[in-house]
């Protein structure tokens, strides 16, 4: 019985066309969507496995030394919040001009007449597109330019300054969001000392 069935097969497969008949010994090609999805789909699970081991090995290495992983933790934060609340050179337009706004509120009388002179000197530096500013990461230097913005380039090869100008060019320096030299001037900025010093 078993023989006349395996005869029936054969000759069922000898008349069907090749391409109907499986090839035991071929392996079946995938689609091209699953081609398509393991192309996507085996570096990501290799990559999250990697960064898996990095993050059980750090913690191992952290249990173990738990100083030095404080150290490096309370760097990395402070660095971090440095470099958050770095000013720009936007927010240094908006405090010059700020400040400059509560010192026409006052009466030519009572200002003091450093802080007006500090703002005074920013803001035309403003108007003149001197002013310029450099980013160190965790802090903020403003510093008046040799020319302004159109000449920015043609100053780098015929205009730019000494390197002993450079101190003296630096306007203001800012971080955590303030700029020293500006809240130095407008401490006293309702405070005429020249009122006090006629009176006296």
């Amino acid at each position: 019985m078993t023989s006349r069935l395996n005869k029936a097969t054969s000759l069922l497969k000898s008349s069907l066309p090749r391409r109907f008949v499986a090839d035991p010994g071929k392996e079946k090609t995938p689609g091209r969507l699953k081609r398509m999805f393991l192309w996507f789909y085996n570096p990501t699970v290799m990559a999250v496995k990697d960064y898996r081991d990095v993050f059980i090995e750090t913690g191992k290495k952290m249990i173990k030394k738990p100083i030095k992983t404080s150290l490096f933790l309370s760097l990395f934060g402070t660095g971090s919040y440095f470099c958050y609340h770095n000013p720009s050179l936007d927010h240094y337009r908006n405090v010059a001009l700020s400040n400059h706004h509560k010192l026409l509120m006052l009466s030519w009388r009572v200002r003091n007449k450093t802080s007006e002179q500090f703002v005074d000197a920013a803001l035309m530096l403003e108007r003149e597109g001197r002013l310029a500013h450099c980013s160190l990461l965790f802090c903020s230097i403003v510093y008046s330019a040799h020319a302004n913005s159109e000449l920015r380039e043609f100053s780098k090869t015929f205009l730019s300054p000494r390197w002993s100008e450079y101190l003296d060019r630096i306007v203001d320096v800012g971080w955590l969001g303030r700029w020293y030299y500006m809240n130095n001037a407008m401490l006293d900025y309702d405070i005429n000392e020249d009122e006090w010093k006629q009176q006296s």
